[in-house]
């Protein structure tokens, strides 16, 4: 009798973007960082479930001493990972006449120089010199890695699959890889298997089971026909068909956020990367968390995802773990190969 297939082995990522409380401000000066004192709180419920979160820093917390003590807690830590986040509009040299807001939209060499003197940074004050990297609103490009390959990083994590952000001045990940792959930094949306650099992007998936680009595809058919343009997407959305959700606790319940863990396995997807803000955990910061009732929740949310993860036997990595032992896309096809 021929031996049962064993079962696809799922890596679980969790990233932090690790940043300042001001949230929608776009000011060189002033930022505050008050939420990094909340960190060590869901630290705990990571503990609780055995997750390995990777916190992606970015300039702002590293001028404040209080918060410097605690990130250095957390970098000192086995189980934890430190890794590099961007905001181009707070983080030096600036280029007269370029709001910043976009790293995609800047020369390669405004984000080298921005690149260093985050990754300086980090280095200086928690001792750590990061390869995984993601940029500030998801804006990244060719310009931003090659930058990132200038200054030795190994992965990104900035790409969010199926979404566009063009209407805000970013880049347009419509039909960009929704699973780990390999590229070349000249071309950041084309999986390249010998490419010098790995992208880890988010999970954003479906909650009914499915080929997930399929899935997609339809929607954004939708998004662009007539009936999208008289709010037949809202319609489907709230009836769960071509219902697309973040695997993150800001925007999705917990019940939810397993539900589309499960759609993205029973695809034949192997890895999940959830993802959160560090403000979110500090009411009235976010749209996400409001109150003391939302972070209740927005904690719970967290905890039952990580509960399931654990009972479905998942494997819990930082993103670096997770870059050492995943699979990527064929270069043509998309599909896994090992």
């Amino acid at each position: 009798m021929a031996e049962a297939a064993s079962p696809v082995r799922v890596d679980v990522a969790i990233s932090i973007d690790t940043e300042e409380d001001n949230w929608g401000s776009y000011s060189r000066e002033g930022a505050t960082t008050a939420n990094i004192g909340h960190l060590p709180y869901v630290q705990e419920i990571f503990d609780r479930w055995g997750a390995r979160p990777t916190y992606l820093v970015n300039r702002p917390p590293l001028l404040d001493r209080a918060a410097v003590e605690t990130l250095g807690a957390l970098a000192s830590r086995g189980d934890v990972e430190i890794g590099a986040h961007c905001h181009p509009w707070n983080t030096p040299p600036f280029a007269a006449g370029n709001d910043g807001s976009m790293m995609s939209r800047l020369s390669a060499e405004e984000n080298h120089a921005k690149l260093k003197e985050v990754g300086e940074r980090i280095n200086t004050e928690l001792g750590i010199r990061p390869t995984t990297f993601r940029a500030g609103r998801w804006g990244f490009g060719a310009s931003v890695a090659d930058a990132l390959v200038k200054e030795g990083y190994r992965i990104d994590c900035s790409v969010t699959p199926f979404l566009d952000w063009t209407s805000a001045g970013g880049p347009d990940y419509t039909e960009a890889p929704h699973r780990p792959y390999r590229f070349h930094p000249g071309d950041p949306m084309r999986p390249e298997p010998a490419g010098s650099l790995l992208e880890l992007p988010v999970t954003i998936g479906f909650l009914r089971a499915g080929d997930q680009r399929t899935a997609a595809r339809r929607r954004k058919l939708l998004e662009r026909s007539p009936l999208g343009q008289l709010g037949a997407v809202g319609i489907v959305d709230r009836v769960g068909f071509l219902a697309m959700r973040w695997l993150s606790p800001e925007t999705s319940s917990g019940k939810t956020m397993v539900r589309v863990a499960e759609n993205w396995v029973a695809s034949g997807e192997s890895f999940l990367h959830a993802t959160f803000h560090s403000c979110a955990l500090l009411p009235g910061m976010t749209p996400f968390v409001r109150t003391e009732a939302d972070r209740t929740a927005f904690l719970e949310a967290l905890g039952e995802f990580l509960a399931f993860c654990k009972s479905a036997g998942f494997g819990f990595k930082t993103l670096t773990e997770a870059a050492e032992g995943t699979r990527v896309g064929h270069p043509t096809t998309g599909r896994l190969a090992s």
